[in-house]
Formats: C-alpha cells, sequence, structure tokens
C-alpha cells in the first residue's frame, strides 16, 4: 500500500535515481535503449544524459505541497537531458539489479521495482524469524510495528537506494544477533542458516549506500560488546567481527560517498555562533523526523498528521525509557555504540558545512541505525529476553500504530491525488494510477494489513508466552 500511495518521483532526490537506473551500462560509446548519452558536464565533468521526462524531471510537484502528481501528465512521451546521474558516488549494485526491471512502462517499472525491494525486506526478515530464538521473533515484532513508521515505511517502499541500506541493515543486525545467540549442535544449522541470510543482507546493503559500510561497522561493534561473554567463551566467534570489519573498513575507503562527506566544506557563511546553538537546540528533529515531526515525507514537503506523529513518538520514548528500566552493563554499552554516531555525525556534518537543523541532513540517513538501537533497548538485563508489556499495553499500541499507518498512507496518498489544497475527503481524482485500486481502498487496505502485522504483539503478550534462555547467555551485570 505505500508503495501505490505516491506517484512517480516522490522519493528524495528520484529524479538522481531513476535517471541512473535507466541508464546503467549507458557511455559514449554505448548506450541502452532507455537512455543515451550526450555530453559531459561542464560543472561536474560527469555524464549528460537524454532520458524520458518521467524517468529525468519527473518531481514537478516537489516542495510545492498543493500540487497534485497531474503535473506528469504533459511529461508524457517527453524526452529530458539532464545531468542528474551518478558517477560512482553510490556503489552501483542497487541500480544494476532495478535496471533488470525497466520495461517500456516507466509507471509500470517503477511499480515493479517498489513491490520487488518490499519484497526482499519481507523475504528477509521472514526467512531469519523462522530461524532465530522466540525472543528474537519478539524483539523484531516490537522493533519493526514501531520504529519505522511512517518513513521506514514509505522508504522501504521506493526506488531510493537508501531502501536497501534500511532492510540489509537491519537484518544484518537481527541475523547477527542470532547467530551470537543460539548455542549448541541442535541450533548448529540453525546459525548456519542466519549466518548466510546475514551475509546477504549485508551484501545488500553495501550494494546501495556508501555510508552503510560504517553502520555495518557500527552494528557489529555493538553486537559484538552486547555478546561479549559469548564471544570471549567461544573466540571462533571472532572471525565473524573480524571478517566484516575487514570488507566494512574497505568498503568506506573506496566509498566516493564517504569520500565527499569527510571532505565537506562550509556551504554558508554563518559563524559557529549561530550555528553551535542552533543545532544544540533543534538536534532533537532529526530524531522526530523519523515518526513524521518536524520532517515530512517525500521531498520533505507531505506533512503527516498529529495523529501519526505524535502517538509513535509517544510509543517509541516509552518503549525506549521502559528499556533504560532494564539495563545491564553489556546492554548500555552496545546502545551507547548505536547512538553515538548517530547524533555524532549529523552534528558534525552540520558544524562543518555551517548549516542548521532541516538543511542538507536528513532524519533518513541515521534511519538505518535506528532499528537496531531500539531492539538493544528492548532487551532484557541479558540478551536473550525482551522486555515484556502489560495486556493493556499491548492492546493500546497495536490499535495506536494501527490508525497511525492508515492515517500516513492517507496524508501521502492525498497530497498527491488532490494536493493539500484539496477536499480533506479524496473524492476527486486528480491523479492516480491506471489500474490500482482506488484511493480509498488503499487506506483501508493498508489499515487492515497492519492491523494482522502488529496482532502478534498483542497475542504473544496476552498469552505470555515462553522466552528462550540459551546457556550460552549468562546473567549480566545490573546497573543500580
Amino acid at each position: 500500500m505505500w508503495a501505490l500511495s505516491s506517484p512517480l518521483g516522490s522519493s528524495p532526490d528520484d529524479n538522481y535515481h531513476q535517471t541512473t537506473i535507466w541508464c546503467v551500462g549507458a557511455s559514449s560509446s554505448t548506450s541502452p535503449d532507455t537512455c543515451r548519452v550526450t555530453g559531459t558536464s561542464a560543472t561536474t565533468g560527469g555524464r549528460v544524459v537524454e532520458v524520458p521526462a518521467l524517468v529525468g524531471t519527473p518531481n514537478c510537484y516537489a516542495f510545492v505541497p498543493t500540487e497534485s502528481g497531474a503535473c506528469q501528465r504533459p511529461l508524457e512521451g517527453q524526452e529530458v537531458s539532464t545531468e542528474a546521474i551518478d558517477n560512482g558516488t553510490y556503489p552501483g549494485g542497487f541500480y544494476r539489479v532495478m535496471h533488470l526491471l525497466v520495461q517500456d512502462s516507466i509507471p509500470e517499472s517503477v511499480l515493479a521495482m517498489r513491490m520487488l525491494n518490499v519484497t526482499l525486506a519481507a523475504l528477509l526478515m521472514g526467512a531469519i524469524a523462522l530461524v532465530s530464538t522466540t525472543a528474537v521473533r519478539r524483539l523484531m515484532a516490537l522493533t519493526f510495528a514501531v520504529v519505522l513508521m511512517p518513513l521506514g515505511w514509505f522508504i522501504l517502499a521506493s526506488v531510493n537506494p537508501s531502501s536497501w541500506a534500511l532492510s540489509g541493515l537491519t537484518a544484518y543486525g537481527f541475523a547477527l544477533h542470532t547467530v551470537l545467540l543460539l548455542d549448541g549442535r541442535e541450533d548448529r544449522v540453525r546459525r548456519i542458516v542466519a549466518g548466510v541470510l546475514g551475509v546477504l543482507a549485508l551484501a545488500m546493503a553495501l550494494a546501495a549506500r556508501g555510508d552503510a559500510p560504517a553502520y555495518a561497522g557500527v552494528i557489529t561493534v555493538a553486537l559484538c560488546a552486547l555478546h561479549a561473554r559469548t564471544i570471549l567463551a567461544h573466540k571462533k566467534l571472532l572471525v565473524i567481527p573480524a571478517v566484516v570489519a575487514a570488507v566494512c573498513l574497505w568498503r568506506v575507503l573506496v566509498a566516493a560517498q564517504v569520500a565527499s562527506i569527510a571532505g565537506a566544506s562550509a556551504e554558508t557563511d554563518r559563524t559557529l555562533s549561530e550555528v553551535v546553538p542552533n543545532l544544540l537546540l533543534e538536534f532533537p528533529a532529526l530524531f522526530s523526523g523519523m515518526f513524521g515531526y518536524a520532517f515530512g515525507l517525500g521531498w520533505l514537503d507531505t506533512a503527516v498528521h498529529s495523529i501519526t506523529a505524535y502517538p509513535v513518538a509517544l510509543i517509541v520514548g516509552f518503549l525506549g525509557l521502559t528499556g533504560l528500566g532494564r539495563m545491564a552493563w553489556p546492554k548500555a554499552v552496545a546502545a551507547a555504540i548505536v547512538f553515538t554516531p548517530m547524533l555524532a555525525l549529523p552534528m558534525l556534518t552540520l558544524v562543518r558545512t555551517r548549516l542548521i537543523v532541516g538543511e542538507s541532513v536528513q532524519p533518513r540517513y541515521i534511519l538505518p541505525l535506528m532499528p537496531m538501537l531500539l531492539a538493544i533497548l528492548l532487551l532484557d538485563r541479558t540478551a536473550d529476553r525482551v522486555v515484556g508489556l502489560s495486556r493493556v499495553q499491548s492492546v493500546m499500541i497495536a490499535l495506536a500504530l494501527t490508525v497511525a499507518n492508515a492515517a500516513a498512507v492517507y496524508a501521502n496518498i492525498r497530497r498527491y491525488v488532490t494536493g493539500t489544497d484539496g477536499p480533506t475527503m479524496i473524492d476527486s481524482l486528480e491523479w492516480w494510477w491506471q489500474s490500482a485500486p482506488s484511493p480509498d481502498t488503499v487506506t483501508i487496505a493498508a489499515g487492515v494489513s497492519f492491523a494482522v502485522f502488529v496482532a502478534p504483539i498483542v497475542v504473544m503478550h496476552w498469552r505470555r508466552l515462553p522466552q528462550e534462555a540459551p546457556p550460552s547467555s549468562p546473567v549480566t551485570e545490573e546497573i543500580a
């Protein structure tokens, strides 16, 4: 439903990413049927290409919330020349896979890509859940239900490389957690399968964004700290973080995307006395933006309603504080390892570029670490147990999130179907997919399907399912 809720070009920088997808393999000597290289940019030195206008400039509504997706109609059948194309900044694997789905119909191509990204995320997470322990499955259910609303779901169902970075890094974290948690001969096959799934997930993330290796390294170090006693007791497990660290370090060193961030220079003439106070007072917006407050969806111009932003932020805060109440040293260290770069990297980038919160740096840049931060906080004092909720709490959380999701999908649909100046009830369509269910149907389906998705949270707390406690996870020292 999220994949259907917005038109072509609706995720950040989609003109850049779609052009790159259509132009995979294009050079001065050869070009695919979907793209033609016409020259070299005088400003960037990169390629200038000619692509369908719906691919290269689909974002005619960007930064104008009252403009619906109907503005794309004049673009149909037109060609456009653009230099907004990747020339090695991104790893490229994501673009090559998406290029396989390019068809004659541009809308059908984009929808196929979105559906593929959703399917890959679902298959990875589902497979990891199947081979993991009961406690890990409970942890995954709580984490996914809360922390992806609404920005995470929007990004997962897009053609932005951040889709693979988010799903890949999250799946890798849970797979590694499962590998370090399982023990015994009877769990050997499950551990191997979880390891293979973790490698696939990590490969997805590394193929998508240049900053994914750094985030993967953070997740690896954090989980090794969480499972330090297990690793010290089974030293052969040290091979896992060693290999991951080597691969990630290599990828970081060769990533042009990371180099461009590391070499960032001032973009404004603001002084530090202007920038630093703003960062200290406004930095929470980088986190609340994940839940729809302070930052919008799409090109940051699609605001979600209060019934989405506030309940989700409250639930995330409640779960995080509940987890802080069940703290032990390994868990505290692991949480600090994940949280520190989430806070420090955006702040340092904004200081170096002399920008303020809301400019350039977006919540989606740190979103890939957020699921693992919440997952670590939701652990009990041992890595093999998860904090519990009462029956009333689980029911209220499920109901609030179901309503929040349906409202977010509705807000995203209305913004593109009629623009924000259109009727509150979607009864006249300025834009919609040619053969998709109606906007009302998509909104209702989003609500119903999410209710089914969060139902296990209620069931597992209603039945008070027993938790597994492998002998490899000893009780840790509690922080008073």
